[in-house]
């Protein structure tokens, strides 16, 4: 020690041994670091839209970017019909709204950049006579691996299903189809396959011809396809699109269930092996209350059930929750007044959290569009825009939904048609809704509803990471 301390690196060495000392013992006494939390899935904005408008001959298609949309590119909307451009648009906030003649096949809308994100397009067709006599409305679907449609059966309807295939790979498409007996097994046989670009056209009588109501999946593997059926109910009684149906969940909320007169009739569906017991609870501007007599729903398995609402609500705009413990598909069937009476159709939806765009609405003379909005759980609070065809845009305006009723909000009165955009405001509890045109003709009231879907405006990218593993050979001794 005499040594090291003569030496004059001794009294440095000595220092340094007592620090190393110190740190040893904060090393092993300190609590180990939190771990990061695993990265969620990021959120972007979308860069590419394909929507296809089903069956528009004779219809008035309305397509719209909303504005104030997140810029990754610019970009352009493109709708074509048949391999023919009809037209190109550039110019996010503007609807394009045209009559598609007679004889025109699916329209397809493609959008990139800065024309992407938020698109939506409509297709409307009016007859005020012969057995299409009613308003027909429905939102132009986008290609997905699942889709559910609940309304009426080829027995009380009859009941076109049209496919389409946007995509550039071949889709193999299931159709499967659920009655009130159970679920039919067609002698016709539920498989076919779509190449790129391919439509097809299918009368679901040729599948199942006896159900009076019914649930379709329909769903591909591999591929994606459009899918939208239209019913024409017999005897006169009106014609609709059966809108997209939320996929089954053991909590489905049905919005925009039109007041006034005429029938209202839910239909619950479920695709489980095992019979499920519903519970209803009705939403309407006065409050949440469960319907005398049909609070619980028994829906056995592999089968659609239903409930005639049209006292339950009492005329009463409304929204339904439905809840159980195995899960369920759901819609409802309006129908509406007078001598020829006209019928819609909504379905189970999500929340409006990104917000929600309608591409055709009417107002004026004897046209009405108007919003119902519910906040099943704690209140709401949107933003309203419209957005004309032509000339300049009002001002938006808010509207607060309290918690466990529906809002219903006239749209304002307009010079044509024009498209409605509907964003939940900082705060907001969760909104679902519907937008409800009609119009008064001859004989009766024609209507249709169309619920409000999320807006196409983002996209959850899932995280990346780095890893050899992705470029190392695999072992084989690993192997199964």
């Amino acid at each position: 020690m005499k040594h090291l301390i003569d030496n004059r690196f001794g009294p440095l060495a000595l220092v340094l041994a007592a620090m190393l000392a110190l740190y040893g013992v904060a090393a092993v006494t300190r609590p180990a670091p939190a771990a990061e939390p695993a990265p969620g899935p990021r959120k972007v904005p979308v860069a590419a839209v394909t929507t296809v408008c089903p069956d528009p001959a004779g219809a008035q298609i309305g397509v719209v970017t909303p504005p104030g949309g997140e810029v990754v590119a610019p970009g352009e909307a493109r709708i074509e019909a048949a391999d023919k451009v009809l037209d190109t648009l550039n110019e996010p906030g503007r609807l394009w709204h045209e009559t598609a003649p007679d004889g025109t096949g699916p329209v397809t809308v493609t959008a990139t950049g800065s024309s992407a994100a938020g698109l939506e397009s409509a297709q409307t067709r009016r007859e005020t006579s012969g057995r299409h006599r009613g308003l027909a409305g429905t939102r132009c679907a986008e290609p997905a691996a699942s889709t559910w449609l609940v309304g009426p059966g080829p027995a009380a309807a009859d009941v076109t299903l049209h496919l389409a295939n946007a995509d550039l790979a071949t889709a193999v498409v299931e159709i499967l189809v659920y009655s009130g007996e159970g679920q039919v097994v067609g002698e016709a046989g539920g498989i076919l396959t779509l190449g790129p670009g391919e439509s097809r056209t299918l009368d679901l009588a040729d599948l199942a011809p006896s159900p009076l109501v019914m649930a379709v999946e329909v769903r591909t593997g591999p591929g994606r396809v459009t899918a939208a059926a239209r019913a024409v109910m017999r005897g006169g009684k009106g014609v609709d699109w059966l809108p997209a149906a939320a996929p089954p969940a053991t909590r489905v909320v049905v919005p925009a269930v039109p007041g006034g007169g005429g029938g209202r009739e839910l239909l619950v569906a479920t695709p489980a092996e095992v019979d499920t017991l519903v519970e209803v609870k009705a939403l309407t501007p006065d409050g949440t209350y469960a319907l005398k007599g049909r609070e619980l729903v028994e829906v056995p398995a592999g089968s659609v059930a239903t409930v005639d609402l049209s006292e339950g609500v009492g005329g009463q705009p409304a929204a339904l929750v439905l809840t159980s413990d195995t899960p369920i598909v759901a819609g409802v069937v309006a129908t509406g007044t007078g001598k020829e009476p006209d019928v819609a159709f909504t379905a189970g939806t999500a929340p409006i959290d990104l917000g929600s765009v309608v591409a055709d609405n009417r107002t004026g003379k004897k046209k009405s569009s108007r919003l119902l909005l519910a906040a099943p759980d704690t209140a709401g609070k949107v933003s309203v825009q419209v957005l004309p065809r032509s000339g300049e845009a009002p001002e938006p305006f808010e509207l607060a939904v309290a918690a466990a009723r529906v809002e219903e909000v006239e749209l304002p009165e307009m010079d044509g048609a024009f498209a409605v955009v509907v964003l939940p405001l900082p705060g907001s509890g969760p909104v679902y809704g519907g937008r409800v045109m009609d119009e008064k003709i001859e004989d009766g009231l024609a209507l249709t509803v169309q619920p409000l879907a999320a807006a196409r405006m983002w996209a959850l990218v899932p995280p990346v990471g780095e890893s050899a593993a992705v470029v190392l050979p695999r072992d084989v001794s690993d192997a199964p």
